[in-house]
């Protein structure tokens, strides 16, 4: 315990002429500190806010009520309608014309819906042919509507027009990627990270050898490569993928791990990777020349006790229910868990704002803004845990129901 020294008896007497003497002084206006302070290191430029940029009339507002709602449960028999449709959710985006995509995981099929929800058409099917998916994992919508669906595993990468004809469709050169990454001496990573501009594509590179069993807790380390359209790879640094523990006959899982974000948006585009653990975003150029590191002051966000047993009670949702003792002996022979990570999360919105996320609870998250230059604007409280994508005017995002496993997707109006 920290024990505070004792004051000098002479300090009260002390302050109290100094305030006396000051008040004889005429008073001078004290600056402000700055919001945001930036300074260049080694030809980098550091951008550290420490308030937000936003004065009280200045700030965007999220509407407490959602204006698009897409849910339900397809079970055995039941007709596809627009109540019936949404789950394994992979990937949700809106076309220009309002309606929404919905990417499935488990029904292999991408699905369009009207804003007011009513279900409007699908695209694709399950299998291994032109236009059709294995398990889909990413979605894009290029200007024009043009929908690519990205397969797991390096699987096909299928262009739509929004009526659903197939425009082409193509693979991962799997050799050709093989080949770029083992000039750097990497292997190669199970499926695409991020897909990018131009049918580029990221990867994460895994750094740790074969059969290596790690100490707990541990964060693998990973490299973050840009693929180009002639499998050139581009290197974007070393990072560190979700803590562990690595225990026989335990979870792995630990609440609140830190983990590594990357992200892609802008104009010019700009590549956004995060460790995680500290309130620290580094923006690259899509070739990755480092242009900017962008932190905050924030405080840290505790881990109470209450935290934990929803955690628990979460992991048990989605795996099976689970005597605790072990995995609490293992944890407690551990250093102590006390904050949540800084950085939970990283979007770039439609018009290139970044978006932080700061923290993520069951039925909400709070997500800073920064500009294109780094600035802290403010911090927003979204109803949603899940956010998948931001417009100029409209939040999309998934809600599951904790009882059911029913996902929802909802919008959300934003003003800016």
């Amino acid at each position: 315990m920290m024990r505070l020294k004792p004051q000098s008896p002479l300090l009260p007497a002390v302050a109290l002429l100094t305030a006396t003497a000051s008040c004889d002084r005429p008073q001078e206006d004290v600056a402000a500190p700055p919001a945001v302070t930036i300074r260049d290191s080694a030809g980098i430029e550091i951008v550290e806010s420490h308030a937000p940029e936003w004065d009280e009339g200045d700030a965007w507002a999220v509407a407490t009520e959602p204006s698009v709602v897409i849910s339900g449960y397809r079970g055995a028999g039941q007709p596809p309608d627009s109540s019936h449709l949404v789950w394994s959710v992979a990937d949700v985006a809106p076309l220009s014309d309002g309606r929404i995509a919905v990417l499935s995981g488990r029904e292999k099929k991408l699905f369009l819906f009207e804003p007011s929800g009513e279900f409007a058409g699908s695209i694709g099917r399950e299998g291994r042919g032109p236009g059709e998916f294995a398990y889909p994992q990413h979605l894009q919508v290029l200007p024009g509507d043009t929908l690519v669906v990205w397969d797991f595993m390096y699987g096909s990468v299928a262009h739509f027009t929004p009526s659903g004809e197939l425009l082409k469709s193509w693979r991962v050169d799997v050799g050709r990627l093989m080949t770029s990454l083992e000039k750097w001496n990497r292997r190669l990573p199970e499926s695409i990270q991020l897909p990018s501009t131009g049918g580029s594509f990221f990867v994460a590179a895994h750094l740790a050898p074969l059969g290596f069993y790690p100490p707990s807790p541990y964060r693998s380390p990973i490299e973050y490569y840009r693929i180009d359209s002639l499998y050139v790879a581009h290197p974007f640094g070393r990072w560190d993928e979700r803590e562990h523990i690595y225990e026989p006959g335990i979870p792995a899982s630990v609440p609140f791990p830190p983990e590594a974000h990357l992200v892609v948006g802008g104009s010019p585009v700009s590549v956004y990777i995060t460790n995680g653990d500290d309130y620290e975003v580094h923006q690259f150029s899509d070739t990755g020349t480092l242009r900017r590191i962008v932190r905050r002051n924030a405080d840290p966000i505790p881990i109470t006790a209450s935290d934990i047993e929803r955690w628990k009670e979460g992991w048990e949702r989605r795996n099976a229910e689970y005597s605790w003792e072990p995995w609490d002996a293992v944890m407690a022979e551990l250093p102590p868990r006390e904050f949540r990570p800084a950085v939970v999360g990283l979007l770039v919105d439609s018009e290139g704002y970044l978006w932080v996320s700061d923290r993520k609870d069951a039925t909400t998250s709070e997500w800073s803004v920064f500009d294109a230059t780094g600035r802290w604007l403010g911090t927003l409280e979204l109803p949603l845990q899940r956010v998948e994508w931001i417009g100029e005017d409209l939040i999309l995002g998934i809600r599951e129901d904790a009882d059911t496993g029913v996902e929802v997707v909802e919008g959300y109006r934003l003003s800016r």
